[in-house]
């Protein structure tokens, strides 16, 4: 006998199946990443059905953790076998909230050129982490000066080269950006504010988040070189997160000297307190440090986790500086004397302090996979117990 079925049953028998699916289906590590890909392109049901899952499940995931203090990191690789980002990635994916990948370049026609790495955006959708694409003119050893001149002062390249990160975020899956513009020319600071107030209306309607490093500065001066074109007031109104690179105090072409003293960074942070809300300042912390050859330029840059092993190699008696609260030490090589600072887990406590203090967001990392030992133990007792 043919019995009719009654259509409110199978409509609400079809919605729960449908969102067991939706909700409980978990893929592989392998499949995330083609999956979010997919899914951002708009290829198959099943996908689609990801992409929901991801947007809305880690909305009601991450708001349990809304006071919880942000720990971005940097991901770089430096050469094709370098694995060091992916494997702190991985290994500390219960305590990174955020990752922005060191992946992409502008080109003079406002084109976003670089690989995409599809490993980090695999862990991080398998951890619940934040994605920002970072975009930089970082070219040939060093930021190019003419390159983002062009960029930032023609408003056409500009809206190019906004449409281009658009779409490279959509195209990938990232849930933001990370503008990262060095080297620019003080006198296009209006230009930078214009991308930047740009580059907000065309993200920030889509539920993207629009992030942007800025040089650290003790206050305002339009006319410097390195820090002249950043206005934080601005920036800090267009922008979701503001990261503050407290780092490079002193530099390789530079005296020697700590990379990031305690009290230079205090005063970094107090001006810009007075004009970046605590609530979208994230402090840049630089696990590396610089080896100098005493007398003249420097030599190399050292990650701080190699800096331990360095001077344990040349029998070097690591010292503590107690004005910068940072380490250093000397050792021989080839008859040359040679004076490394770098920043090390106890340094790197004062910072997290001020995070602290000032009731920043939280930390920005340069970069994942340099740290030194005991350095995520002691991330996770100061951010997370204040």
């Amino acid at each position: 006998m043919y019995i009719k079925p009654n259509k409110r049953i199978l409509s609400t028998l079809s919605w729960f199946l449908f969102f067991g699916i939706f909700f409980f289906w978990p893929p592989g590590q392998a499949e995330a990443a083609v999956s979010r890909i997919s899914a951002a392109k708009g290829i198959g049901f099943a996908n689609q059905a990801q992409k929901w899952r991801n947007k809305y499940v880690k909305q009601t995931y991450t708001q349990k953790y809304r006071h919880q203090k942000e720990v971005v990191g940097y991901y770089a690789k430096d050469w094709a076998q370098d694995n060091q980002s992916d494997n702190s990635l991985k290994a500390n994916s219960q305590s990174i909230t955020g990752v922005a990948t060191f992946s992409y370049k502008v080109n003079s026609s406002g084109q976003i050129i670089g690989q995409t790495p599809k490993k980090a955006l695999a862990t991080a959708l398998d951890n619940n982490i934040e994605t920002l694409a970072l975009i930089h003119n970082f070219s040939s050893g060093a930021f190019d000066r003419n390159l983002i001149h062009s960029v930032l002062t023609n408003p056409g390249i500009r809206a190019e080269t906004v449409t281009n990160i658009y779409k490279t975020l959509i195209k990938y899956g990232y849930d933001g950006v990370n503008i990262d513009f060095e080297n620019i020319p003080p006198e296009d600071r209006r230009a930078l504010n214009d991308f930047m107030t740009e580059l907000k209306d065309k993200l920030g309607p889509r539920g993207m988040k629009v992030t942007i490093s800025v040089p650290a500065k003790t206050k305002d001066d339009p006319g410097n070189g390195w820090s002249g074109a950043f206005d934080y007031q601005h920036l800090a109104d267009t922008a979701d997160r503001v990261m503050l690179m407290t780092y490079d105090e002193h530099w390789l072409g530079g005296a020697p000297g700590p990379v990031a003293s305690q009290p230079w960074v205090e005063k970094v942070v107090r001006y810009s307190a007075g004009v970046i809300p605590g609530e979208k300042t994230l402090l840049g912390l630089g696990t590396y440090g610089y080896d100098w050859i005493v007398g003249r330029k420097g030599y190399r840059a050292v990650p701080a986790k190699d800096a331990l092993t360095l001077a344990q190699q040349y029998g070097a008696s690591i010292q503590w500086d107690n004005y910068s609260q940072t380490p250093y030490f000397y050792y021989w090589r080839n008859s040359q004397k040679h004076v490394v600072w770098f920043e090390s887990t106890q340094s790197a406590s004062f910072k997290l302090d001020l995070v602290n203090r000032y009731d920043l967001r939280g930390i920005a990392i340069w970069r994942l996979g340099f740290e030194p030992p005991g350095f995520w133990d002691m991330v996770n007792r100061k951010l997370n117990d204040s």
